[in-house]
C-alpha cells in the first residue's frame, strides 16, 4: 500500500553499488516499457519497476480528475519510502522522464543520481519540437496532419498514413515490435487528463502548462541526459535539460528515435552503467 493505494511493484538483483528506481512513460502505460533496465541487475545494482497509481497492475481510482505530474511525484517518493529502499538512482523514460525532473525538485535530498530519457522539462517547448519536426515531413503527409487533426479527423486513412510515418521516423523503426513494447498496457483515461486528445500533436490536458525549465538549476545531484538522434522528444529538449543542469551529461544514440533502450539496448546499458559506476554510492 502507497498513499493508501495498491501499487504493483517489481525489484530484481542486490544493491552492492545502489539501487536504480525506474519511472514508465505514457503517461498511462506500464513498467514493461523500461523492462531492459533489468540489464543492469547483474552488474551490481538492484532495479526496481512499479506500475503508477492507474497502471498496468496498480489500482485503479475512481476519478483521474486530479491526476497530475505533482501528484505522481509524491506517488514516486511515496513508493521508495514504503519499499525502503533508501536513497536510489532514479531513471525515467519519456513522461517518466519528465516525472523524475519533477520528483527531484519536489523531494530534493533522496536521490543520489538522476537519469533523464527522452524526456522534456517544458511541455510548450516539446510541442514546438513536433511541430517543427511535422513541418519535415513529405508535404502530402504534412498537410494531411495540418487538415485533419484541428477538425479532429483521426480516423480519417490520410491522417493515420501521415502518423504512422511520423512514428517511424521518430518513435521506432524496428521491423520487430519489441516484446516490452508489445506486452505493455496502456490506460487511455489518464492518458486523456494529462494529455487530452491521444491522437493529437498538441497537449490540452493537465500537463500543458508543465515547465520546470528555470527549476533545473535547482538539481544538484549527478544527471545523465539521453535522447535518440531522431528522437520524437528532440535533443533539442534534452539539450535544454542538459544545459540548465550543472555538471550533467549527455549522450545522444545516433541510431535510434524514442527507443534508444531497444534500438541501441547494449550501448545504453553501457552508457548507463559507465555513468552510474563512475561515483561512489
Amino acid at each position: 500500500m502507497t498513499q493508501g493505494h495498491r501499487i504493483y511493484y517489481v525489484s530484481i538483483g542486490r544493491p552492492s553499488k545502489g539501487t536504480i528506481l525506474c519511472l514508465h512513460g505514457g503517461p498511462g502505460s506500464d513498467h514493461w516499457t523500461g523492462i531492459n533496465m533489468a540489464d543492469l541487475a547483474p552488474l551490481g545494482y538492484r532495479v526496481v519497476w512499479y506500475d503508477q497509481l492507474g497502471c498496468g497492475e496498480s489500482e485503479k481510482p475512481s476519478s483521474y480528475r486530479n491526476y497530475t505530474i505533482e501528484q505522481s511525484s509524491d506517488e514516486v517518493e511515496a513508493v521508495r519510502g514504503s519499499l525502503r529502499l533508501g536513497r536510489v538512482h532514479l531513471w525515467g523514460h519519456s513522461y517518466g522522464g519528465c516525472l523524475a525532473l519533477q520528483t527531484v525538485l519536489s523531494h530534493p535530498g533522496e536521490f543520489l543520481s538522476l537519469i533523464v530519457s527522452s524526456g522534456y522539462a517544458s511541455t510548450a517547448e516539446w510541442v514546438a519540437e513536433l511541430r517543427r519536426l511535422i513541418s519535415l515531413l513529405p508535404a502530402e503527409k504534412r498537410m494531411a496532419i495540418e487538415e485533419c487533426e484541428p477538425k479532429g479527423m483521426f480516423d480519417d486513412p490520410r491522417y493515420k498514413e501521415a502518423v504512422a510515418e511520423f512514428m517511424q521516423r521518430h518513435y521506432s523503426d524496428l521491423r520487430v515490435t519489441p516484446y516490452e513494447s508489445a506486452i505493455t498496457t496502456s490506460n487511455v483515461k489518464i492518458l486523456k487528463v494529462m494529455m487530452g486528445e491521444p491522437e493529437a500533436f498538441t497537449v490540452t490536458g493537465n500537463l500543458a502548462s508543465w515547465d520546470v525549465k528555470r527549476e533545473l538549476k535547482q538539481i544538484r545531484v549527478p544527471t545523465l541526459v539521453t535522447v535518440g538522434a531522431r528522437d520524437l522528444v528532440t535533443p533539442v529538449c534534452a539539450r535544454t535539460i542538459h544545459r540548465g543542469i550543472r555538471g550533467s551529461r549527455l549522450a545522444i544514440f545516433r541510431e535510434s528515435g524514442h527507443d534508444a533502450l531497444s534500438k541501441e539496448r547494449d550501448l545504453y546499458i553501457e552508457t548507463v552503467r559507465d555513468f552510474l559506476d563512475g561515483f561512489s554510492c
